[in-house]
């Protein structure tokens, strides 16, 4: 029995990692492979930063309505949902005639990964186990990062062979049989969990949800008002949220504009700057599950968010020197520090839900939350700087990218100095 319901875990893992990788290489491949898409429709960098606005407001504005449905319908069905409808919107993306339908269909992209990354965040800790929200985490961020590396590096490899209409429909396929391969890991989960305690409702297993959730008064029983706002205005989740929008930030800037920025202001080839471009992730996949397992056992988060912080924001500003031996290097330092950034902030999130007496089934909703408020907050963020490219150049966007990621750390001061176990 154990050993099938390990089996059944492992299984419900790899498909959701699977789900997660892909879902991050539709996030990525339209920055990575702009520059094609700019020479085919007539566009430039302003167009870049309209079209990642875009997305990252479908990201940012569905945030809480994903959480809630999350708590009324259960977190699998949200999230294979989710990771379906930002498929096939993005291999729609594929066959689109103008920049607009673009804008648009990126736009629900957005919302189908607003629907699909907050229950992910939930499934994960409960498939790994208790004392383990830190390391779940990072290997989230991980197989974002994978997907990252081949929605950048992969997808100007492919744009290159097939064309960039080709590539985002073969991005939009697969992000498609990741999701039936989360419908099937569901489906072999409910006779597991089912002999395991009868007692839970089929539909409740199917979600992934706590057995403890099931138990509590308002389980079952719809939504509430007051749990609602009981999340929504926790003013711990607010600053969590408020601290993920300086990473949110250095994080959109480097991954969308330096591919762009590489062959078009250093006249690197598109080959190699998709892989220069890729550097940041690659550092991210391997950093994220040291600091994941470095939150579950550490009492001083709040200082490492804060040197996190401070050091990314130093690192977008020596992207300001026109040079790519800098430009290397500075993205190292961030990609480490905003992988720590992100895996904490995600699991403090998770981790208040669960003492700061927070209805359990809302859990999806607070980390939903605290993620909206640094995506919708971010969404400004490519517009400003793809106009100051346009008006002050890149060096001075660069700079004032920096100056954003350290304004944004501040509300991290306001945090508890404790905030893990």
């Amino acid at each position: 029995m154990i050993s099938k319901k390990k089996n059944h875990n492992s299984f419900q893992i790899i498909s959701l990692l699977l789900a997660r990788v892909f879902y991050s290489a539709n996030w990525f491949n339209i920055a990575s492979i702009f520059f094609l898409i700019a020479l085919d429709l007539k566009q430039d960098v302003s167009m870049l930063g309209l079209v990642t606005a875009s997305f990252i407001i479908g990201v940012g504005v569905f945030q809480v309505p994903a959480g809630i449905l999350a708590a009324r319908y259960g977190a699998s069905k949200t999230a294979v949902s989710g990771i379906l409808i930002a498929s096939f919107c993005a291999l729609l993306t594929g066959i689109s005639n103008d920049i607009l339908q673009i804008v648009i269909l990126r736009f629900v992209v957005g919302l189908g990964m607003a629907c699909f990354f907050g229950p992910s965040v939930i499934m994960i800790s409960k498939y790994l186990g208790k004392r383990s929200e830190g390391l779940g985490i990072g290997l989230i961020n991980s197989a974002h990062a994978i997907g990252g590396i081949i929605g950048i590096f992969g997808w100007v490899m492919l744009a290159q062979l097939f064309g960039w209409r080709t590539s985002l429909i073969i991005g939009g396929v697969l992000g498609l049989v990741t999701g039936l391969v989360l419908v099937i890991s569901a489906l072999v989960a409910r006779p597991s969990i089912k002999r395991h305690d009868e007692r839970i409702p089929i539909q409740n297993v199917a979600d992934n949800l706590d057995v403890a959730a099931t138990k509590s008064p308002e389980a079952g029983d719809g939504i509430t008002l007051s749990g609602l706002r009981q999340t929504i205005f926790n003013r711990s989740l607010v600053i969590l949220g408020l601290t993920l929008l300086s990473f949110q930030a250095g994080s959109s800037i480097i991954l969308t504009f330096v591919v762009y920025y590489m062959v078009s202001s250093l006249k690197i080839d598109l080959a190699l700057a998709g892989f220069i471009g890729s550097l940041n992730l690659i550092i991210a996949l391997l950093f994220s599950p040291v600091f994941g397992r470095l939150y579950d056992r550490t009492k001083k988060a709040k200082n490492i968010l804060i040197i996190s912080g401070l050091a990314a924001a130093t690192s977008v500003y020596g992207m300001s020197v026109p040079s790519v031996y800098v430009l290397i290097p500075s993205m190292i330092v961030s990609a480490v520090f905003l992988s720590a950034g992100f895996v904490i902030v995600y699991a403090e999130a998770k981790r208040t839900s669960n003492t700061q007496g927070l209805n359990p089934k809302y859990q999806t909703l607070a980390v939903s939350f605290v993620n909206g408020i640094s995506l919708f907050g971010a969404f400004w963020i490519p517009v400003l700087f793809s106009f100051s490219v346009d008006h002050f150049g890149f060096s001075n966007a660069w700079f004032l990218g920096g100056l954003i990621v350290l304004i944004f750390i501040l509300p991290a001061f306001k945090l508890k100095q404790k905030l893990a176990r």
